[in-house]
């Protein structure tokens, strides 16, 4: 074995154990698994770091030094140092385990009839529009960007212009990221805020609809790209027939929604996204074995190892941000920022709101990932003293995170995108959905305002 596959192995077996030390303890309080969660946190960490490469790499390490360096100056206590190193612990769960729901997904036949339906309105592009941005509304609320790659390839023989494709795809994800528990962010913002996912839901869901909504009525203006679609998809064959999986696949969907805010109410957790972690991972082996596909499903499991190494990056940035975060609520930083918002808020509600997502995107738009921004303000902030609400803070950290998918050109989103698309993401983000991003952040805010008020 060579080192980079030894630092591999131990990646994955500190993740797999974190894991299991996490769940045993939501149901055992036991000293012994602190110091065990520690130990494997610290050679996470360094196989993480020495296996990371590009900007997580960076930003992690900058995160982890900056972060310790405070934690020295102020004399901080050990036991901030375990809850800052292992906030972010049940976010990096949740990335390694929701993919398991793909393998149902792909092995249920389910992508076949999706195809049917999308070629079916080829020759009705605002229709076609609808459809695909709504599909991936609702595919990629459990798949992530794993669902951007997958719904690309199927819509490979249409040979769609890029343009068309950063729009649809933007309009889709972005909306989706609102709402969905299967997605980090609402997961990340509520366990910051506290607010529960029932409570949050059908807020979060209508402005998804309604980034859904601006997306689908911007595109009902660009006649130009309109007519590039019709041009496209003269020459495409519609080869897949609907065989009755849609509902199938419908089904399958409400059932995942429906049994988080069941399980919210019934499950004693710690926090929504080891209750997320959980559904993703029992959901998956019950779904392959009603579609007859469970030796299959085990068959996949077994190199489940290259799944989790592939988000290695992330679960590391998301650690080192946690850390940094909670350093730097226990820093003077905090008061420093809540006098700013404060001066805002006497302005008005809507200034302020404005003034959070704004000022995230910027630093998004510059390579300072929101998710640093967020996690700053979440853990500093006391909403109360800005004249919001805790929902309606936490649905203004999520219109920041939603129009810094779909503007800022250093998000993961907006790289893979580029390159599945042949285009350079400093034009899908910041050319071709640089309208919906500033029209989103003016309705998101309308919106949240409104909610503040009721």
């Amino acid at each position: 074995m060579n080192l980079k596959g030894f630092f591999e192995k131990i990646c994955v077996m500190s993740i797999l154990g974190l894991i299991a030390v996490v769940f045993l303890g939501e149901i055992i309080q036991a000293e012994l698994l602190t110091i065990v969660k520690a130990i494997l946190l610290i050679l996470l960490l360094g196989s993480g770091i020495i296996l990371a490469r590009g900007i997580p790499f960076y930003f992690s390490l900058a995160a982890l030094i900056i972060g310790h360096i405070l934690f020295f100056i102020y004399k901080m206590d050990q036991a901030i140092w375990l809850e800052g190193i292992s906030k972010n612990l049940p976010l990096g769960i949740l990335l390694v385990t929701v993919p398991l729901l793909s393998i149902p997904l792909r092995q249920g036949g389910y992508l076949e009839t999706i195809n049917y339906y999308v070629f079916r309105y080829l020759d009705r592009t605002r229709s076609l529009f609808g459809v695909l941005s709504g599909f991936i509304f609702i595919f990629s609320s459990i798949t992530n960007l794993g669902g951007i790659r997958v719904t690309k390839d199927l819509l490979e023989e249409a040979q769609f212009p890029p343009r068309f494709l950063a729009k649809v795809f933007t309009t889709g994800f972005g909306a989706c990221v609102t709402w969905s528990p299967y997605y980090g962010s609402v997961n990340l913002v509520l366990y910051y805020t506290g607010v529960s996912f029932g409570s949050y839901f059908v807020y979060g869901l209508i402005m998804g609809l309604l980034f859904l909504g601006l997306g689908n009525l911007l595109f009902y203006k660009d006649l130009e790209c309109q007519q590039e679609v019709r041009l496209s998809g003269q020459n495409v064959n519609i080869k897949a027939e609907d065989n009755g999986k849609i509902k199938e696949l419908a089904i399958a969907l409400v059932g995942l929604l429906s049994l988080v805010i069941v399980g919210e109410k019934l499950l004693d957790l710690s926090n929504m996204m080891l209750l997320v972690s959980l559904i993703a991972l029992f959901y998956a082996a019950i779904w392959s074995l009603l579609i007859n596909r469970f030796k299959g499903f085990l068959l996949e499991l077994k190199e489940y190892h290259k799944v989790i190494l592939q988000f290695k990056n992330e679960v590391i940035f998301f650690l080192s941000v946690g850390f940094f975060g909670i350093v730097m609520a226990k820093t003077p930083l905090q008061y420093l920022l809540q006098n700013i918002l404060g001066s805002v808020s006497n302005l008005s509600t809507f200034f302020l709101v404005e003034f959070i997502i704004i000022i995230t995107v910027l630093l998004s738009s510059i390579g300072f990932h929101q998710v640093i921004t967020i996690t700053t303000l979440a853990f500093t902030i006391n909403p109360a003293l800005i004249g919001l609400s805790d929902l309606t803070f936490s649905l203004t950290l999520m219109a920041a995170w939603t129009v810094c998918i779909i503007m800022s050109p250093f998000v993961p989103y907006n790289i893979l995108l580029g390159g599945l698309i042949k285009e350079n993401s400093f034009t899908v983000g910041l050319k071709w959905n640089r309208t919906f991003g500033l029209l989103g952040i003016v309705l998101s805010g309308a919106y949240i305002v409104l909610i503040n008020s009721l």
